[in-house]
């Protein structure tokens, strides 16, 4: 599935910006990795074309892929390319970058290069190179790391032992979590002190399949895990002070997570306090999860190679959405058949904070609302409303209405219901009476009667007719001036009224 082609451009203009930032302000030594982008070329790639040179992969079945803006090929072009059956990103600098399998039925990908300088003992190194993971991988997995050696090592290829180069990476991210983002490039980073003489830095999976952890992504992928890579930096610790990193400021709706920090291993000291508090609440991660209640920053002071620094990441709580958990909409008919009846609406809600009112809103044609009457919100963890629409303001013959809720928050905000439709049913009169009010007479239209009843105000009946004619008149001369009730009891089992007034 490929990403969105704008938000990625954005994105990669952004992170480039950051990136020459960081380099420019704090990042100005050299690195020890020649071509850490992937840059030189001879020729772009094509299909099976291996890492450019000084890279190289220390096997002889090779399978890394090099992937260049330059290429024109469905293959090894950027930013769409087939790497683990499909992958759409950009670099994270410059115009390339190359995958590697990581976890392939037992099978690896390496690739390997040699340094610009050659490792001092016990001098510390900054170390870090970042990955991402192709949409079309079935998989994600850990133990995406960096090897460094004194010698070049190469994969046994006599009996290549299922491909597996098995060592120790000096760097993994701290706690060695599975990598799963398609959409960033994640980091991994950490701090090396060296043995002395390490020259050969080689990137992939060391461990075998029973010790890689993996996890489904894409039930319909590729049945593997693979990584493209970019920005491959070896770093003297001494030429440069590592600053704290608690991480980017973010906005959470109250009862979610969001991570603070990062993953960087080898920090010799870091505390994690919340600000304006002096409540420490963590001194082993550089980074973790939290989940706050309230807004809430956090600090982290941490010490490397005996430089001290600090760093404040400010996360804002907001509260849950208005989760509306049902809504009706029924038409009542009245008894009467020369009048329509009402639609009942009803909904309920729960996390009401910040609401101000509901608008009940109706249409004729399922697009065009307009509001029809206002209930004020109670703003309770669960609530009941109730409105009755009398659609008195509606032409006869309406067949289909349409009727939604819109809540509106003190801000502004609005946020809607779905979408009730109603069909009305229009009686049709069985009895009519004619004229009415009457005088002297009243004529009774009542087509399938068994019984006609004349009941005055206190419920006594007046005059009787069974069996009555299809067009039933009444003698009116004797009855008092009033309202009476002529009830019809029809052949079918129903029961109709009308009420009669007599001059």
């Amino acid at each position: 599935m490929y990403k969105n082609y704008c938000s990625k451009t954005i994105a990669h203009f952004l992170k480039v910006c950051y990136c020459l930032l960081i380099f420019n302000s704090g990042f100005s030594q050299t690195n020890l990795v020649p071509d850490y982008s992937f840059e030189q070329y001879t020729v772009c790639p094509t299909l099976g074309t291996p890492p450019p040179a000084p890279w190289y992969e220390p096997t002889n079945y090779g399978g890394a892929g090099y992937f260049n803006g330059c290429s024109g090929d469905l293959y090894t072009g950027i930013p769409s390319n087939t790497s683990s059956s499909g992958c759409y990103q950009y670099p994270r600098t410059g115009n390339a970058y190359i995958g590697l399998f990581y976890l392939n039925f037992g099978m690896r990908n390496y690739v390997q290069i040699k340094l610009n300088k050659t490792l001092i003992a016990n001098k510390r190194y900054y170390c870090e190179h970042f990955v991402n993971l192709p949409e079309g991988a079935r998989f994600a997995c850990n133990n995406v790391g960096m090897l460094f050696t004194q010698t070049s090592v190469y994969v046994d290829t006599a009996n290549y032992s299922y491909g597996v180069l098995p060592a120790n990476p000096q760097i993994l991210n701290y706690g060695n979590p599975i990598i799963i983002d398609t959409m960033n490039w994640v980091k991994v980073s950490g701090i090396y002190t060296a043995q002395g003489g390490e020259q050969y830095l080689t990137l992939g999976n060391f461990k075998y399949d029973s010790n890689t952890v993996k996890k489904e992504v894409n039930p319909n992928g590729y049945y593997g895990a693979g990584y493209i890579i970019d920005d491959v930096s070896v770093y003297e610790l001494d030429s440069f002070n590592l600053k704290a990193d608690a991480g980017r400021d973010s906005t959470i709706h109250i009862g979610d997570s969001v991570f603070i920090g990062s993953l960087t291993n080898g920090i010799d000291s870091l505390k994690w306090q919340i600000q304006n508090t002096g409540i420490a609440i963590d001194s082993t991660r550089p980074g973790f999860w939290v989940h706050p209640l309230a807004n809430t920053c956090y600090v982290l002071t941490q010490t490397v190679n005996g430089f001290t620094s600090s760093d404040t990441v400010c996360i804002n709580v907001q509260p849950l959405p208005l989760k509306m958990l049902g809504f009706t909409a029924m038409y009542q008919p009245t008894p009467s058949p020369s009048k329509e009846g009402n639609v009942l609406l009803q909904w309920q809600t729960a996390n009401e904070i910040n609401v101000s009112h509901f608008n009940v809103q109706r249409s004729l044609n399922g697009r065009d609302f307009i509001n029809i009457g206002k209930v004020v919100a109670n703003n309770k963890s669960y609530n009941e409303y109730g409105f009755i629409d009398d659609i008195k303001d509606l032409e006869l013959g309406i067949r289909n209405l349409y009727f939604r809720i819109q809540s509106v928050d003190f801000d502004g905000q609005k946020q809607y219901s779905t979408i009730q439709q109603i069909t009305i049913k229009h009686q049709t009169p069985n009895i009519v009476l004619f004229p009415n009010p009457a005088k002297e007479f009243v004529t009774v239209e009542c087509k399938g009667a068994k019984e006609l009843l004349i009941i005055d105000y206190l419920g006594r009946t007046i005059k009787q007719y069974n069996h009555p004619t299809e067009h039933q008149t009444i003698n009116t001369k004797q009855l008092t001036k009033g309202v009476y009730v002529v009830k019809v009891f029809m052949n079918n089992g129903d029961i109709k009224t009308e009420r009669l007034i007599i001059e």
